[in-house]
């Protein structure tokens, strides 16, 4: 009976997967500190975010890069050292500070251009106390903004959370070997 109840326990455990935090938020283009997490991240957190729209006058860009003219016209996707791309921070964002700027808190380098206008990558959030989350554009003046930023965050699990499920497994595996081991020792 016992015996049962941990391979059931066993299973349960090998079948659970660990909960992360994990949300999606609408940032218009129109306001500074558009959307803030309900739930609370730290440390490393990765981003997807997708959309498009106009923080620059009549140009089009989108978290990283700005890819057409004042007309409409395509140009060479650039990013642009100061602003017009996706804002984040631990406290609200304010307008015109190139210091919020995602890229500056980007684990790895700035990903390359997407004609889908999607990226994934990590952010170091430079805190290790749970916090919410501001996102936000890089610009001055929103009147003539138009667009948003869908983005889906999700906390990205310490290196000792992934240690201690890979002990739990295997001292899992090890109790399943000790049962069998024993089940043929009484049987011979």
């Amino acid at each position: 009976m016992i015996k049962h109840a941990l391979a059931a326990g066993a299973l349960a455990a090998l079948f659970t997967a660990p909960a992360f935090a994990s949300e999606t938020v609408i940032a218009p283009f129109t306001m500074p500190d558009g959307a803030v997490t309900t739930g609370t991240y730290d440390n490393i957190v990765q981003i997807t975010v997708s959309g498009v729209g106009q923080s620059a006058g009549t140009d089009f860009n989108d978290a990283f890069y700005v890819y057409t003219d004042g007309s409409g016209n395509p140009v060479t996707p650039f990013n642009d050292p100061s602003f017009y791309q996706l804002t984040f921070g631990t406290t609200t964002l304010v307008p015109l500070d190139p210091a919020q700027d995602i890229k500056n808190f980007l684990v790895g380098p700035i990903p390359a251009f997407d004609s889908g206008h999607t990226y994934t990558f990590d952010i170091n959030t430079g805190v290790s106390t749970p916090t919410q989350l501001h996102f936000g554009v890089s610009d001055g003046d929103f009147a003539d903004n138009s667009g948003a930023y869908t983005i889906r965050i999700t906390q990205v699990p310490e290196v000792s959370t992934w240690a201690m499920m890979l002990l739990g497994f295997a001292g899992l595996g090890y109790a399943g070997w000790r049962t069998q081991r024993k089940s043929a020792e009484l049987a011979a």
